[in-house]
């Protein structure tokens, strides 16, 4: 009997250590400052700069297609806890001029300070491409703007923003220059990317592939015939081994592509968010990692 007592009480003092533990960090973080990205890919390249200095958090979960995003009530109790909300621009976020309108939080917009590649067709036709992060080399320069951003909110933490930031880009730049190489030792004739939704044009534009996609930007419903024939002569015509989609859209249209014209599916790849699971592509490092992995065994 003396012996399940002591037990008892050893356990019970046990659990009142670990929940006060629990119950210090949760103090401990939520007395932080608290930065809300506008999706999942931002968040973590913020993360990555910014460590222990803030807490930062996502509008958009894992998995989640951000161009048509509604935000809910719940989005909004988030933001009246930030002190700042930041956003990619260049059109990306639709919901974002009226998620903010009606808040007291400041804004960061990433593209403010990107140039921009313009999409060249249909009603997208002079508006600039948002997917700027896709490429490992704009991957960089988003890191660049963060830092730059985070060091005049928190000046004082200047010097140790800029070191994560040199740590974090030193990791980018080594799929960058795997990738580089990749291509300038892939057949001129091979250097054809054919995906889903044009959002690849600063991945191509950076390594000098060329693009061709089913439809702009986040158009689904605009697939034509027209464009659909377009695609599949393309594909016949020039040999192009795989062909691509986006995780966050069906692969439907893209499988009709493949099945006319005897090229490879070779697979989903991560745009608009990271990837729901533990492994594949959720974190900004491993998504362009699988990218980059399948774009190179598509057109090996």
């Amino acid at each position: 009997m003396k012996k399940k007592l002591l037990l008892f009480v050893f356990s019970f003092l046990i659990f009142l250590t670990a929940n006060s533990c629990k119950r210090n960090a949760f103090e401990k973080e939520t007395n932080k400052e608290v930065i809300l990205a506008s999706f999942t890919v931002l968040a973590d390249i913020i993360e990555n700069v910014a460590k222990d200095e803030f807490v930062v958090k996502s509008i958009t979960k894992p998995g989640v297609e951000v161009h048509g995003y509604q935000p809910t009530p719940s989005d909004l109790i988030k933001a009246s806890k930030a002190f700042v909300f930041i956003d990619n621009g260049f059109g990306f976020e639709l919901w974002a001029e009226k998620f903010v309108s009606n808040l007291q939080i400041n804004r960061v917009t990433i593209s403010n300070r990107l140039e921009p590649i313009f999409i060249s067709e249909d009603f997208y036709k002079g508006k600039p491409n948002p997917h700027a992060w896709i490429s490992p080399k704009r991957g960089m320069i988003y890191v660049d703007v963060i830092v730059d951003y985070l060091s005049e909110l928190k000046p004082s933490e200047a010097e140790s923003f800029k070191n994560n930031g040199q740590i974090y880009k030193n990791k980018i730049a080594k799929i960058d220059e795997d990738f580089s190489l990749f291509i300038n030792n892939l057949e001129k004739n091979n250097r054809y990317l054919v995906t889903c939704e044009g959002a690849f044009s600063y991945l191509t534009n950076d390594y000098g592939l060329k693009e061709a996609y089913l439809w702009p930007v986040n158009a689904e419903s605009q697939i034509t015939p027209k464009r659909m024939a377009r695609t599949i002569s393309l594909v016949k015509n020039k040999n192009i081994p795989s062909v691509f989609c986006e995780s966050t859209v069906s692969n439907e249209s893209q499988m009709v592509v493949a099945r006319a014209t005897g090229a490879k599916f070779g697979g989903d790849l991560f745009v608009d968010s990271i990837s729901q699971d533990n492994k594949s592509a959720n974190t900004y490092l491993k998504m362009l990692q699988h990218n980059l992995t399948l774009i190179k065994k598509g057109l090996n």
